[in-house]
């Protein structure tokens, strides 16, 4: 159950304890935040029950910026950037299916002959996991990094 000001929503559909009246279209509205909300947590958090962690490994970064003429000293900040993977997404390895439809939408696949992100032509409908809206996200989650 999730708190937006002064409802309660769950998300198993429009029930609410209601402070003030609230439209369907407003309800609809905050289930399409909140579980906007919940897919962004759940994929920035990493999921603890899964043995399978070591398939990701994070790198920390120092940036140091100049100090400014007046004498200050440089800053330093540490950030962490993207997780890098040891191993394939599964998806990767599904075989090439541009799908049954008939647009012509440039999408990328790995190809797992050449161990590469290839482009092809999705149709724009159903066919598989393996097609990547662009190839730095495609070589991301196919192309291992050590």
């Amino acid at each position: 159950q999730f708190t937006v000001v002064a409802f309660n929503v769950q998300l198993s559909g429009c029930k609410h304890k209601m402070l003030l009246r609230m439209t369907q279209f407003l309800c609809l509205a905050a289930l399409v935040l909140l579980s906007l909300m919940q897919l962004t947590q759940a994929v920035a958090t990493p999921n603890n029950n899964n043995n399978n962690n070591n398939n990701i490994k994070p790198k920390a970064v120092v940036q140091v910026q100049p100090g400014n003429p007046s004498g200050n000293k440089p800053a330093v900040a540490t950030t962490t950037i993207k997780p890098q993977r040891l191993v394939p997404d599964p998806k990767c390895l599904q075989p090439l299916d541009v799908g049954p439809c008939r647009m012509s939408l440039e999408r990328f696949y790995y190809n797992k002959d050449s161990k590469a992100c290839e482009t092809f032509k999705y149709g724009g409908c159903r066919g598989n996991d393996n097609r990547w809206g662009f190839r730095q996200t495609c070589e991301e989650a196919c192309i291992p990094k050590e």
